[in-house]
């Protein structure tokens, strides 16, 4: 069935696929945990009573590799939440790792707002927002497989991206509770920043509540061998009986392509990673992807956003949070829009094409104003380019929102072979996180050093990243996932440059593909077919395990 257009399409849509955008809703609950934190943060930081609770110095010359370090801490813990999600994930399975990860954060968040009681020491927060991000990472690694491996192909990128809907949402609204509690809030000065860090629990608390009443992967359940679970679960989520023959089509359609790769070990999944060139690149490309994705500088913006505008003449505590909440709006607005218009219309490549392309301009044009105008006087208003200059922080947002910020999730959780995605995406986020790191840490100390270098540095690195997705990310739009790999064959490159083309993507030819013979599925005689495919899935299923 093909994904609609319009309003009513698009609602049509939605009542047709229900059950896995309810899924995806509340798994996406987890995109917002690390939202909240990423925007919550740089506002904090801002406060005087944040400063006064922790005795920091804002004129001192440690300032700005503190705050890299408050910021970096959860970067820190988030890798090797990320790292341990290959583990946790693969064995424990998706969605008893996410009651988990939700339960660890929970127990950070409160670390964090209950810091600086009767002292001023920062090792407590420190402690908290370690213990907090080892929950994030998890999450973030857990989120996008078990989305996609639970939504239908149609709307498998749109379900997956709903993560980074969520994630930039959570900023976005912890951008206004800092602004609301610095402009508004006249009681005790501490909870200016305790609220902030308080609120990050309720996405916690959603995610927890509501992950218990869903099911688990169908196609994590298939990998251990529990056919008749992975067929409930398939049920569940497709808002079918157990006798629908689509079911069972793609129940043995998952089989199939794990056939013989079921419950490998952590060696075997290493060395299966690197078997041959058509299954190392995709594994590879995830990895890559999540590179470009953090050097875009999207963090910077997120982590350091009141101080960016500041850098460039937007004046005061208040004005650069109510200015980095408008961002958040702008990043909320057109991440909607790109999810329902753009990454199952015009697709994942041309995504990332025309984001990068936008991304780099918007760096572009900032660098080069602060570093020949420079900001604004003290008490003068913007000028022409200065305003501009602040327009391209938007413009930056609205590019990155609709490629960059969702793709990256998208062609990661849905371009890795079944049997390696637990350990791929483990890989993809660790990088992801690593260089999130590296961002937060050096930021503050690029804008104090290199000053408008910064946003031509970024600049550069969203002109590179335009130019990978050219010529090296295949189109995967509406490609089942267990047909996916056969992207990867043959001339890789050339077939990647190809997609460029509409009228000769690969993905057009494949959106059908099929590794099962359909007509042991679409007999007139709706029960005999699904019993006939049950038969064979489950004769299948004991050939694989060696049992009679």
């Amino acid at each position: 069935m093909e994904t609609k257009t319009g309003l009513r399409g698009i609602l049509a849509d939605i009542y047709t696929y229900r059950r896995a955008y309810i899924l995806t809703i509340i798994a996406a609950f987890g995109g917002m945990l690390f939202g909240w934190d990423t925007g919550l943060i740089g506002g904090i930081l801002t406060m005087s009573s944040f400063q006064k609770s922790f005795a920091l110095d804002k004129t001192s010359k440690d300032f700005s590799n503190l705050q890299g370090n408050i910021v970096s801490i959860l970067q820190g813990g988030c890798f090797f939440g990320a790292a341990s999600s290959f583990y946790l994930g693969d064995r424990l399975g998706r969605k008893l790792a996410l009651i988990i990860a939700s339960v660890i954060f929970i127990a950070g968040s409160l670390i964090q707002t209950c810091a600086a009681l009767n002292t001023t020491n920062l090792s407590q927060l420190y402690v908290g927002r370690f213990i907090g991000g080892f929950g994030v990472g998890l999450i973030s690694a857990v989120v996008p497989t078990y989305i996609g491996e639970n939504a239908n192909k149609e709307i498998r990128g749109r379900c997956i991206g709903t993560m980074q809907l969520f994630n930039v949402t959570g900023i976005m609204l912890s951008y206004f509770v800092n602004y609301g509690m610095e402009k508004n809030f006249k009681g005790r000065a501490d909870l200016k920043w305790r609220v902030p860090f308080a609120l990050q629990i309720l996405p916690g608390l959603f995610l927890l509540v509501g992950i218990l009443s869903q099911n688990e992967s169908p196609r994590w359940l298939v990998e251990k061998n529990r056919i008749d679970d992975a067929r409930i679960a398939l049920t569940q989520v497709r808002g079918k009986s157990r006798q629908d023959p689509s079911v069972e089509h793609e129940l043995q359609e998952i089989i199939n392509d794990f056939r013989g790769r079921e419950k490998l070990s952590i060696a075997q999944q290493w060395r299966a990673a690197f078997e041959g060139r058509n299954v190392f690149y995709p594994c590879s490309q995830a990895i890559i992807l999540m590179f470009w994705q953090q050097w875009s500088g999207t963090n910077s913006i997120n982590y350091y956003s009141p101080q960016i505008f500041a850098s460039i003449g937007v004046k005061g505590t208040s004005a650069g949070l109510f200015a980095t909440g408008i961002y958040g709006v702008v990043k909320v607005v057109f991440t909607l829009l790109g999810l329902l218009l753009a990454t199952e219309q015009i697709g994942r490549k041309w995504s990332l094409i025309v984001g990068g392309a936008g991304q780099a301009f918007a760096m572009f044009y900032i660098g080069i104003h602060s570093g020949v105008v420079g900001p604004a006087a003290q008490g003068a208003s913007l000028n022409g380019s200065g305003t501009f200059a602040v327009v391209c922080v938007y413009l930056f947002a609205v590019f990155y929102s609709f490629g960059w910020g969702p793709i990256p999730f998208v062609l990661s959780a849905e371009s890795v072979p079944n049997h390696l995605r637990s350990l791929v995406m483990a890989l993809a986020l660790m990088t992801q996180w690593l260089f999130n790191f590296v961002i937060a840490k050096i930021t503050p100390i690029m804008l104090s050093d290199i000053t408008y270098g910064t946003f031509l540095v970024f600049g550069c690195t969203c002109a590179l990243s335009c130019v990978y997705a050219v010529f090296c990310v295949p189109e995967t739009r509406k490609v089942p996932l267990e047909s996916v790999h056969l992207l990867f064959e043959g001339g890789i490159l050339k077939g990647c440059f190809n997609d460029l083309f509409p009228s000769r993507s690969r993905a057009r030819g494949l959106q059908k593909h099929s590794h099962v013979p359909h007509e042991h599925y679409t007999s007139d005689d709706e029960g005999d077919a699904s019993v006939d495919a049950k038969t064979k899935i489950e004769a299948t299923h004991i050939e694989k395990s060696g049992s009679v």
